[in-house]
């Protein structure tokens, strides 16, 4: 009785003016488009990197690009290429609304502040911001061949290798203790990858070669899906007390670098950092080059370098290049020793992601 009477309802009911496929495909048309605007309209990207980012949520294994710090990349929040510009004026409207008290702890970040204050208001003035806005031909008291590409600190000790200094004595105690454990996470991850799971890395664009990172700290940002995935990993970062983290200069991830593969030479963003590379997998044939000095990565060793001067890296071609392993880091940035709490703390609030 009540299957009749159910069918008896449905049968009195006009018919749809489209079929139920094709009005169900139009309003997930449109909804879909209206998401988009919003979230075009609240993140102010482009319509086409909101499609990309669609497609790769959906479908997970369509790989993730990045670049290098000496290329060109549409992106405007990106730290890594030169559209250096926005993040000046963005840092110089937060110093004008910086407590007055912190302005006057440190004579060195006002001078670094006020200087770039001068290139903005000068390209204001001619209501023309140039995109490559850059430090790179202003010379270092300490050292000329330093020239960080973004912001530059003065009075901070210059030097292209740190190894002999006793510097970060902790931090690198702490990676060396758990190398092993820090070994087996990359393994899990480097071999999904091998099995064609890119969920989680980027392929950093180069003239030539494959470079890629799994990104734990990502200028500054937290990746919490591969921390997730590296939980050990994620933690021991957490606890190494020279770690750059919440500040646009700050990273952390794997790096990969592959046969044939080169970095071509550029300088870094800044020299309130210093980068420290950990050996995990390191053939015969890749190095990197600092200031024209070459060092070959070690497994287990750590290496502290300054990249505000110029450095590159190379892997050379393998006998068997499409079945080598690639050249593998974990690769972090720390502060500068010199700079002092205080000024970190400025600093964050002048550089914050």
């Amino acid at each position: 009785m009540i299957p009749e009477c159910c069918t008896a309802i449905f049968d009195a009911l006009p018919a749809p003016p489209l079929p139920f496929l094709p009005a169900f495909l139009c309003g997930l048309f449109f909804a879909t488009a209206m998401l988009v605007y919003l979230y075009h309209k609240q993140t102010k990207k482009p319509y086409k990197i909101i499609f990309i980012d669609i497609l790769r949520r959906v479908f997970y294994l369509l790989p993730t690009t990045d670049h290098a710090e000496s290329t060109e990349c549409s992106n405007p929040d990106c730290v890594r290429c030169k559209q250096y510009s926005q993040l000046k004026i963005q840092m110089v409207d937060k110093w004008k609304f910086l407590d007055p008290k912190h302005k006057k702890a440190s004579s060195r970040i006002k001078a670094a502040v006020e200087k770039i204050q001068e290139e903005v208001e000068s390209y204001l003035e001619e209501e023309k911001v140039d995109e490559n806005i850059s430090s790179e031909d202003s010379d270092s008291e300490e050292s000329s061949y330093q020239k960080p590409t973004l912001f530059h600190l003065q009075q901070l000790a210059a030097n292209p290798f740190w190894n002999d200094f006793d510097v970060f004595k902790l931090e690198t105690g702490l990676l060396q203790l758990n190398y092993k454990i820090i070994v087996t996470e990359f393994t899990r991850v480097f071999q999904a990858l091998q099995n064609g799971d890119t969920w989680g890395w980027k392929l950093n664009d180069i003239k030539k070669g494959h470079w890629c990172i799994f990104p734990f700290i990502d200028q500054g940002v937290l990746n919490e899906s591969n921390c997730r995935r590296c939980p050990n990993i994620a933690s021991l970062l957490d606890n190494l007390p020279s770690i750059m983290k919440d500040c646009v200069f700050g990273n952390a991830c794997f790096s990969l670098l592959y046969p044939d593969s080169c970095i071509s030479p550029h300088y870094g963003p800044t020299n309130i950092r210093l980068r420290c590379h950990l050996g995990l997998h390191c053939p015969k044939g890749s190095w990197l080059d600092v200031h024209n000095k070459k060092y070959y990565w070690k497994e287990e060793g750590t290496l502290i370098f300054d990249d505000s001067y110029k450095h590159s890296a190379t892997f050379q071609p393998q006998p068997d290049s499409a079945r080598a392993i690639p050249r593998a880091i974990l690769m972090i940035d720390f502060w500068h020793p010199d700079i002092n709490t205080q000024e970190k703390y400025i600093l964050l609030d002048l550089w914050s992601p």
